[in-house]
């Protein structure tokens, strides 16, 4: 079968800060989405709302994302965003549209991609070793020395070496196990992790119906029968498992829409919603204090930092 042609796209912006009038008027212009979301890092995918995100020009991500490009990328501290499109999308008439806007905001340069670049991601998705946790693409053997978790990321899904990832699932193996749920699901790799290291039930929800979708197709792949739904956890309408322990891999903006869920008497708590262990990531690490403040039913009882990023782990008090 002859591989799909694709297109590199590579847009150079003003250090952030400058220009920021300009991108926002064009992302206003062409209706860029930019509505409220959850799900961060997890899924590793661009979500509605990038500045949940902290990107340095959260605009010119949704100019990008709303192309649905079969991958993108941050460079230069952010300054520089190159994305892929297969060839013939720069003459739909959206398509035009939104590159038009996205030249308008920087310097674009366009250059067609060789042969075979979509399979040339899988040379990036390498296995990450956590702990007792071996996880892997399917295109590399499992252990036997180690807990196996094999996820199918395709372009657009991770297979767990986001450094918040990581930071779940090694502080989940100094977590007594039990039913554990799982929000900003993305892919599925927490969750399968937890079933691996015998948390059970295990529950996973995300905002993004691909990204269940993505994970559902991974539980079949590692004989494993999670829970996954589609849902905004932070919405009190939403119902929520009951469970000891939660996962929240999402951002500081979400963490502090779900905190009130967790409270005794707050609007939309449920009594029973009271986990004994809270692992909050994709938080920075200038957010901690902010995102602990907004659970003052926990404590900290332990804090994990990797580069940029910080994942608290609170306990109920007694």
């Amino acid at each position: 079968m002859t591989a799909r042609p694709y297109t590199r796209y590579t847009l150079r912006l003003a250090p952030a800060g400058a220009g920021s009038r300009d991108v926002a008027e064009a992302a206003h212009t062409v209706g860029a989405p930019l509505d409220d979301d959850w799900s961060g890092v997890a899924a590793h995918r661009w979500h509605p709302d990038p500045a949940v995100l902290e990107y340095a020009h959260p605009e010119a991500v949704a100019l990008v994302a709303s192309l649905q490009p079969i991958g993108w990328q941050e460079e230069d501290a952010g300054d520089t965003l190159i994305f892929w499109l297969e060839q013939g999308r720069e003459d739909e008439a959206g398509g035009a549209r939104v590159l038009a806007a996205i030249g308008r905001i920087g310097r674009l340069t366009v250059a067609p991609e060789g042969a075979g670049w979509d399979e040339a991601w899988k040379r990036f998705h390498r296995p990450h070793v956590v702990g007792r946790l071996y996880l892997r693409p399917p295109w590399y053997p499992a252990r036997e020395d180690l807990l196996d978790v094999v996820v199918n990321a395709g372009p657009a899904f991770g297979t767990g070496g986001h450094a918040t990832t990581r930071q779940c699932l090694a502080v989940l193996q100094d977590v007594t196990v039990g039913p554990l749920l799982d929000l900003g699901c993305g892919s599925g790799v927490v969750s399968f992790a937890a079933l691996r290291l015998g948390f059970a039930p295990v529950w996973g929800i995300d905002n993004d119906p691909d990204a269940v979708e993505a994970a559902e197709g991974n539980a079949a792949r590692n004989g494993l029968a999670p829970t996954f739904a589609v849902g905004d956890a932070t919405d009190p309408a939403v119902p929520l498992p009951i469970a000891d322990t939660v996962v929240a891999n999402i951002a500081l903006k979400p963490i502090l829409r779900l905190a009130p869920r967790f409270a005794a008497g707050s609007a939309g708590a449920v009594p029973e919603l009271r986990p004994a262990h809270l692992l909050l990531a994709g938080l920075l690490l200038e957010q901690g204090e902010e995102a602990a403040a907004a659970f003052p039913e926990y404590e900290i009882a332990g804090r994990l930092e990797e580069d940029m990023w910080l994942l608290l782990h609170l306990t109920r008090r007694r």
